[in-house]
């Protein structure tokens, strides 16, 4: 009789012990992709980006975006245009730098540019807001057009 108690018991554990092991797993999993950042880490951050680069960012009141990127690239390159969409905090953006501002020819390698936007922002200061950014380059010394494509953070100052 003692047997089929011990067997019963051990059953018992191996059938919850794997539900509970699976729902560690997935909850681990949820956790690192940042499902479940609901805008309490407000600290300005970035994530993706290549050979162009954000250095530093803020998003005013207003919805007047200002951004300063740095050529990491090693080499000479032309910024041909600029693109950005909210994803969090607002609705669109749209680049409001003056008409024949682009392209930005002979952006040197370390140098830095800041490019401007106007979006239409849906936050109050101090909440959530996050942007995605392209933007397109061509190197002159081969031709070759490129995209560098990343999201910036942070809270609205």
């Amino acid at each position: 009789m003692r047997a089929v108690r011990g067997q019963n018991a051990i059953e018992y554990m191996m059938t919850y012990g794997w539900a509970i092991l699976v729902i560690l797993i997935v909850g681990v999993l949820v956790w690192q992709m940042g499902i479940l950042e609901l805008g309490r880490n407000v600290t300005p951050d970035k994530r993706g980006f290549s050979q162009i680069t954000p250095l530093d960012w803020v998003m005013k009141n207003n919805g007047d975006m200002e951004i300063v990127v740095q050529n990491n690239a090693g080499t000479i390159l032309r910024i041909d245009q600029i693109g950005a969409n909210m994803l969090a905090g607002g609705s669109a953006c749209s680049p409001s730098a003056p008409p024949g501002t682009f392209p930005i020819e002979d952006f040197r390698p370390a140098a830095s540019e800041t490019l401007t936007f106007s979006c239409m922002l849906n936050a109050e200061q101090g909440e959530y807001y996050k942007v995605n950014m392209t933007i397109t380059y061509t190197n002159p010394s081969s031709g070759l057009q490129h995209m560098s494509n990343g999201v910036v953070w942070g809270p609205v100052g």
